[in-house]
């Protein structure tokens, strides 16, 4: 989460503990009877650090004070319940019409009602956040899809910016359970989430590669909904 902070906020934030610091150590270093040198300043300052960007401490400090998940970023530690809405159905619907004769479909300007559903897929992802990263990955628990598991290669969070609320983007590498010609076990995707907080929920969109050398990618309306702790 620090690459969100402005370079200036860190290297002022710094700053003003080293002479917070240095106060201290001058009015009431003689008075405690603690002799302590200026030259432990810097080391004093790396424990502090430290001490308060453990994940405890600052989960703790986000816990009390909501306003740092709405306006700066929120604590996305935990478990959470996937909910996938994929364009597969609409990608068959159109190699069907290609295979057919008779059928004839225009995904271009047929209406709503044409469409094929959208798929429901439900998995589970693991969030881990600290201040220096943040990593995910997503089972297949049900095993009821090809998808066999997903793990995160980078993900990059975004603050809150006017209307536009905080999340994260990522890419990712997914395994699945299948073996022919006619799909990829194995493949790359990116996704864009933003975090409502009022819902405690991430949403939005991922995109893959699968079988993209035959124009067959997908894409899905994602939902990540927070698990109770166990």
């Amino acid at each position: 989460m620090y690459r969100m902070l402005p370079k200036k906020f860190i290297v002022f934030a710094i700053a003003w503990l080293v002479i917070g610091l240095c106060m201290v150590v001058i009015s009431y270093g003689e008075l405690l009877g603690v002799p302590i040198g200026l030259t432990s300043i810097p080391l004093m300052v790396w424990v502090m650090l430290h001490l308060l960007l453990l994940n405890p401490v600052w989960r703790w400090v986000w816990a009390k004070i909501p306003w740092l998940s709405v306006h700066f970023f929120p604590d996305l530690n935990g478990k959470w319940r996937v909910e996938l809405h994929s364009n597969w159905p609409r990608q068959l619907q159109l190699l069907e019409a290609a295979q057919s004769k008779e059928k004839e479909f225009d995904m271009r300007n047929c209406g709503e009602t044409e469409l094929a559903e959208l798929s429901i897929l439900e998995l589970e992802a693991d969030i881990r956040q600290s201040w220096w990263k943040i990593e995910m990955s997503l089972y297949n628990p049900a095993s009821v899809t090809p998808i066999k598991q997903s793990n995160t290669i980078s993900i990059i969070p975004f603050a809150q910016n006017g209307l536009q609320k905080s999340g994260i983007l990522y890419i990712f590498k997914q395994e699945n359970m299948t073996d022919n010609v006619s799909d990829s076990n194995e493949f790359y995707g990116a996704a864009r989430l933003e975090y409502d907080f009022g819902k405690d929920e991430l949403s939005g969109l991922v995109w893959t590669a699968r079988m993209w050398q035959r124009a067959m990618n997908t894409a899905s309306k994602v939902t990540f909904k927070r698990l109770p702790c166990e």
